[in-house]
């Protein structure tokens, strides 16, 4: 009975092996299609979790083991502090708390890391009890077997993991798993003890069926591949349902033969940077402007082809030009076989785990990635080396007329391009705008601030596209007025053009939205930074960006290199960026900390943790349960926060930032928005319910400071008064 026993227990360990094997086969596929970079903690996760099932432990025992595994396992990820540092679980408790709510409303690209590890963590934990119950007390695996299966062939299918020895694993695995818990169940059913001779009588045909049908799917010839790639059909049906009018989706396209009508914002991460400064990231440029929007005039297919590690010099400046080496690593969300890099111009080297060859297009300035057999690849993540610029504006003045410059006359030609048919009234604003100036900068630079006039209005919605005979510049110059990047970047392209002065017009994302990953400055670039703008050339600077899209500022490096003329603007620019570059550096600094250090509190930490987990496990539940208690009645305490916070701030931004709280709030209180209504008619809508004309009088304040940009800090003070009065009226 004894040895009955024995051999019961020698089977489980081998299914709940298998089991583990079978999960494992999960994560896998997860190295490969995200960044994930430390799996072999999940994979730990499964195995200790799977261990404690095997003993029965406990269920108390087994929550506490598992639940400090997931703690240290997160400590370990994403913090570098001491685990007994509380300000670390203070850090991951409010990012649980507020990236909650973002499951439940499918904002997947939000959640922070550290949340979707926990997510991960307790997947995890739920599959493997249910791997213990169906092993120990169905003793059937099959629906876990098919569901391994579906998902192994599922992405094998849609994604580039290739699971063909996944499958012959799954295959081998899986019908040995289900063999034997056949013969446990038989044994269970009919009251039968399992001896040595009958296990062997059950296990011998059961392995050679296994390895005979594996090697005769193996060697056995296999048809080509019968049906269509499925992706294809999903697309075509998506666009089919999706149809071809109304409002589109802002993010990045190809297609800018046909510009106009407006679109909706699409909150989609494309990539998060880790930079050590802010500046544009730039995908192609177009030079060919054919009245209705922009092609590539140069049909020429040839390329540069460098490889991965290997320093490319396509973009070097001229000499007398002053760059900074940076660095920045990128994280794709949203995969593209080109390559952002950073705008101006300056990229020097990519690295990519995946990356093999790159290939530049020098008609476009299209940089795009392939395998070694010339295939398009997408990367998830890279890391760019690149030179920052810094322009001398003495100098760029110096270039004030083509006349007597050693430019090429084809080159002048192309950027200086103009349809047949164009309307003679931009040439002459052009020559009105530009009328007191001399040089291709103040010309460039008065051309830029003509859009800062009250006249024009940033708008994404109302937009509309031009008649057949109607240019596109010339509708969004005298007629509308009115549009988004791509009306002003294109309509100055074309005054810059009218007046001879090379231009071309240049599209990719903004710098995005600054956040903060592990104390790292990271930039998320989402579809709603996508932006086209303008470059100019300067034979003795190269191509240098300008910004004339309104609400939207230079994120160029000018300066003035005669003393004592240096603007405020140029000083405040070098300095923030000074300021980057030393918190950049800071980590380096900290993570050259001795080792001695830290080996000698080891041995004192373990002593306290081993006479006060106790008391440590209290006092993490008490902060939980605070930290939830706070944060449930934080209609309550909040507002007040928010007060004490602006009292005090006058900058140009505080007003933008305190008007979304307040939408924010009122939200909370129930006032929620609908995303077709504006602003006018729901300030109409909170005065209505709050019997109070205050949300409209700061609305129509904050339309001042939005579309007419000439907001002053004053005018917060004479509106601060009534932004305090709402913020108390949604105390809860």
């Amino acid at each position: 009975m004894m040895q009955s026993k024995s051999y019961d227990a020698s089977m489980k360990i081998v299914l709940y092996l298998f089991g583990f094997l079978l999960l494992w086969e999960w994560l896998r596929p997860v190295k490969q299609l995200t960044d994930t970079g430390n799996v072999s903690v999940f994979i730990v996760f499964i195995a200790l979790a799977l261990a404690l099932h095997f003993f029965q432990c406990r269920l108390w025992i087994r929550f506490v083991l598992l639940l400090g595994f997931l703690t240290i396992s997160i400590h370990y990820l994403y913090y570098e502090t001491s685990i007994f540092d509380i300000t670390w679980l203070f850090d991951f408790l409010g990012k649980v708390f507020s990236d909650f709510p973002l499951v439940f409303q499918a904002k997947f690209l939000e959640i922070s890391f550290e949340f979707q590890s926990l997510l991960v963590f307790i997947l995890l934990w739920l599959i493997t009890y249910l791997l213990h119950y169906w092993i120990t007390i169905k003793k059937s695996v099959f629906l876990f077997f098919i569901a391994t299966v579906i998902i192994v062939a599922v992405l094998d299918t849609f994604t580039p993991y290739d699971a063909t020895f996944a499958i012959i694993r799954l295959v081998l695995i899986g019908f040995s798993v289900l063999g034997v818990l056949a013969l446990f169940r038989l044994a269970s059913q009919e009251k039968l003890s399992i001896t040595v001779p009958s296990l062997r009588r059950w296990l011998i045909p059961l392995v050679l069926m296994v390895a005979f049908s594996s090697y005769i799917g193996l060697a056995a010839p296999k048809f080509t591949p019968q049906w269509p790639d499925p992706m294809s059909f999903i697309t075509s049906y998506s666009d089919k349902a999706s149809g071809s009018g109304g409002t589109n989706r802002i993010g990045y396209g190809v297609d800018d033969s046909s510009l106009g009508g407006g679109f909706e914002n699409d909150d989609t991460v494309v990539f998060r940077a880790q930079a050590s400064a802010s500046h544009y990231w730039k995908v192609e440029n177009k030079d060919f402007y054919t009245g209705k929007g922009w092609v590539t005039a140069r049909k020429d297919e040839s390329y540069t082809q460098f490889a991965n590690t290997e320093k490319f010099n396509g973009f070097a400046y001229p000499p007398g030009v002053e760059t900074t080496d940076l660095k920045s690593t990128l994280t794709v969300a949203l995969p593209y076989t080109h390559v952002p890099y950073p705008e101006p111009l300056g990229l020097t080297k990519i690295d990519s785990p995946k990356g093999e060859l790159y290939r530049y297009h020098p008609y476009n300035d299209r940089i795009t990635s392939h395998t070694a057999e010339g295939d398009m690849v997408k990367l998830k993540r890279l890391e760019l080396s690149y030179t920052l610029p810094r322009f001398d504006i003495n100098q760029l003045k110096k270039m004030q007329a083509r006349d007597g410059l050693k430019i090429d006359p084809e080159f002048m030609n192309l950027y200086t391009q103009i349809p047949t048919v164009f309307p003679e009234r931009i040439k002459e604003l052009a020559r009105t705008i530009t009328a007191e100036e001399s040089n291709w900068y103040d010309q460039a630079k008065a051309i830029e601030d003509y859009f800062d006039g009250g006249e024009f209005v940033y708008d994404q919605s109302n937009i509309p596209y031009p008649e057949d005979a109607q240019d596109y510049v010339d509708q969004f110059l005298f007629e509308t007025k009115r549009g988004y990047c791509d009306n002003y970047s294109s309509a100055m392209v074309m005054l810059l053009r009218s007046i001879d002065i090379p231009a071309r017009w240049a599209k990719g994302y903004t710098e995005g939205t600054q956040i903060n990953v592990k104390g790292e400055r990271v930039y998320e670039v989402t579809n709603n930074n996508a932006h086209s703008w303008v470059e100019v050339y300067f034979p003795n600077a190269g191509w240098v960006p300008f910004e004339p899209t309104k609400g939207f500022s230079n994120e160029t490096d000018f300066y003035y290199s005669s003393t004592g003329t240096a603007s405020a603007e140029t000083s405040e620019q070098q300095s923030e960026k000074e300021q980057q570059a030393e918190q950049q550096q800071a980590p380096e600094k900290q993570e050259a900390a001795p080792e001695e250090t830290t080996a000698q509190s080891a041995e004192s930490q373990g002593n306290w943790l081993e006479g006060n987990w106790k008391g440590l496990i209290a006092a993490l539940a008490g902060i939980g349960l605070s930290s939830l208690l706070i944060f449930k009645f934080r209609g309550r305490w909040l507002p007040y926060l928010l007060i004490a916070i602006y009292k005090r701030k006058n900058d140009d931004k505080t007003f933008s930032k305190a008007y979304m709280i307040l939408l924010k709030q009122l939200k909370r209180m129930g006032l929620k928005r609908p995303e077709d209504q504006t602003l006018r008619d729901y300030a109409e809508y909170v005065d209505s319910y709050l019997h109070s004309g205050e949300m409209g009088r700061i609305t129509r304040s904050y339309e001042k400071h939005i579309y007419r940009g000439d907001f002053t800090s004053a005018e917060w003070k004479d509106n601060r008064e009534l932004w305090e009065n709402l913020i108390k009226k949604t105390i809860s």
